[in-house]
């Protein structure tokens, strides 16, 4: 056994007690494609026990990729997104590439993993180390904070920050002409409060969230605004069609039935749609649209008003 064969069987020995998930790879001249391939060499006991392949299942880069995420687009998305970062940290100067990563384990569960892998080698084996941690329970937190951040509580649409935060990428993004901004308020709110309770008056809520919903399939992001106001965001349409969704809005809500502790409500909504311009900022398009709102309520209240 030569030396170098006898410093990778220690290494290999040495990585297997370590509780974090280690493969090992080398490249080498594909001789039928003519391209360098990363060929995977050592895989640890955490890495099975926790990921669940072996050798067999990803012998390469290649396979790695095909295994961990079946669906193309993704795959090829991961593809490019990890061959950024390698280039990236050459460019830097840095020795390790690092990324989180949602794969495909062997026991058919996804779960997060964050990525290391060294990208550069001095050893006399040319063995690259990869570590996998996982932190599935820290992304899920994660994710759950930010969808609580960005959610309305009562309703469960969206929230004003997550509405401006929506509307913002849209400005920067879209020509105005693409662009529709519809806002609505129940009317009559603070009367229902105060003849059957705040009780009441959110269960008006969350059941008009419900039929603005139905937009879902449609609008960039549907969102309670503030009090009894909601903010739609609606990319690729017209004035004249956003002016035709809120006119069927309204016509949906006043012909529908909503009952609380067995009483009856006639619910009616006022509506202000405009079409944001050219260079229009947040602020600009916010007032107009609130304004138009304001119109429709001037105007008698179920009605929709162009601004």
């Amino acid at each position: 056994m030569t030396a170098r064969n006898t410093s990778e069987v220690i290494l290999f020995k040495s990585l297997d007690f370590i509780p974090i998930p280690i493969l090992l790879s080398e490249s080498r001249m594909n001789e039928m494609s003519g391209r360098i391939q990363r060929i995977h060499r050592f895989v640890n006991h955490a890495f099975i026990e926790q990921i669940g392949y072996t050798l067999v299942d990803i012998p390469d880069m290649d396979a790695w990729f095909n295994t961990v995420y079946p669906d193309p687009l993704v795959r090829q998305a991961m593809v490019e997104g990890w061959a950024k970062i390698v280039e990236s940290s050459i460019n830097a100067g840095i020795d390790t590439a690092e990324m989180q990563a949602r794969i495909l384990c062997r026991n058919g569960e996804y779960r997060w993993f964050l990525i290391t892998a060294q990208i550069t080698t001095e050893n006399q084996s040319d063995l690259h180390i990869v570590t996998m941690r996982d932190i599935h329970d820290l992304q899920l937190l994660i994710d759950e904070n930010q969808t609580l951040s960005n959610t309305d509580v009562l309703t469960g649409l969206a929230n004003r920050r997550k509405a401006e935060a929506v509307l913002e990428n849209a400005l920067s993004t879209t020509n105005g002409s693409d662009l529709c901004l519809l806002m609505c308020d129940v009317d009559y709110f603070k009367a229902i409060n105060d003849t059957f309770g705040h009780l009441c008056g959110d269960d008006v809520l969350v059941q008009v969230a419900r039929l603005l919903e139905g937009l879902q399939q449609s609008a960039a992001c549907i969102a309670r605004w503030g009090g009894e106001e909601f903010l739609i965001v609606l990319q690729g349409y017209s004035l004249d069609e956003t002016y035709q969704i809120a006119e069927q809005l309204r016509l949906d809500l006043a012909s529908t039935d909503f009952f609380y502790q067995d009483k009856q409500l006639n619910l009616t909504m006022s509506f202000g749609c405009i079409c944001v311009q050219d260079n229009e900022s947040l602020r600009s398009a916010l007032f107009r649209v609130d304004s138009a709102l304001y119109s429709a309520k001037s105007a008698g209240r179920n009605c929709v008003v162009i601004g």
